[in-house]
This record gives C-alpha cells, structure tokens and sequence, in this order.
C-alpha cells in the first residue's frame, strides 16, 4: 500500500500516505472478485478519529454526463451504505463521514448545497439518534471541489496528473 492513488481516469492523484490507514480501489476490487453486485467509493483515509470515505467525480472528461439526477444521487449514495457495510463487518469502529470531490468546470456552491440537501436527506443522519444504535454512523457530508478539497485537508493533497 502505497497510499498514493489514481481516480479511474488516471487524471487525478490523491496522495494519503500521511493517514495510519487508507485504501484505494482494493475494495471495489474485494467485491468484484466475490460476485457482489456492491460499490465501493474511490478512497477510504483513517485519521486519528475518524474514516472518510471519498468519492471523486471529474466532470471535467468529454464522457463525463448526468441524464437522470436521481438515478446520480442513488448511486454516490449506494456507495457510502456498501462500503460503511464493510467497514463495520470488519470491525471498523471510528465514525465514518462522506465526502464527494466534484472537478467539473461549471460547479459552484449552490448546485453544490442542493445536491448535499437532497442526499444528506437520505443518509443515516437520523437514524443513528435511535436509542438502540451506540455508534455515530456518520457526522457530516460534504460536497467539495478539488480546490476546496485541498483547503480543508490539506495532509492530503488532490492533484492533476
């Protein structure tokens, strides 16, 4: 583990040697090879109290397109829920909080606020005030450009290739 990894891309590299912990696409790798139908976000990072899961979208690539919003937000969604899955069955106690990168050319603060309001709606947010549930499942959910990626964590720096 190098903790230096690509998105799908290969035309951005986020570099999380500094974390105790990280993965890259070893777990979608993990799924794909048991037959599971489950997605994994593109990077999980341990710090000291926390994991984040990371999911990178680059928009900026001439394929890159959103027909259907709902259709979208389900899959950024489905991904936190399988990976959260696996990281609780494998005894993973910290709180988990999502974060998702988006490099696109036309991306600003309000679609961004209204895209984290329609999914941070479905998130575990509410269900973990059950009395029954010990854990934290999550604190926060953020939608950040690379820019702004790089402002608030800056020990792991998200860059071009």
């Amino acid at each position: 583990m190098s903790g230096i990894y690509r998105d799908e891309s290969e035309s951005y590299e986020i570099n999380l040697e500094y974390s105790p912990w990280s993965m890259g696409g070893e777990l979608q790798d993990i799924f794909r090879t048991a037959g599971s139908f489950l997605n994994a976000v593109d990077w999980i990072v341990e710090t000291d109290d926390k994991l984040l899961l990371i999911e990178f979208k680059n928009y900026s690539t001439p394929d890159a397109t959103v027909d259907n919003r709902e259709k979208f937000y389900q899959g950024i969604l489905r991904k936190y829920y399988f990976t959260a899955y696996y990281l609780l069955a494998c005894g993973w106690q910290k709180t988990m909080n999502y974060v998702f990168i988006a490099e696109a050319p036309n991306f600003d603060k309000i679609i961004g606020k209204r895209a984290r309001n329609a999914m941070q709606r479905r998130l575990p947010f509410d269900l973990q005030q059950n009395l029954e549930i010990s854990n934290t499942l999550i604190d926060y959910f953020r939608i950040l450009s690379v820019a702004e990626w790089n402002e608030m964590y800056p020990m792991f720096p998200l860059r071009r290739c």
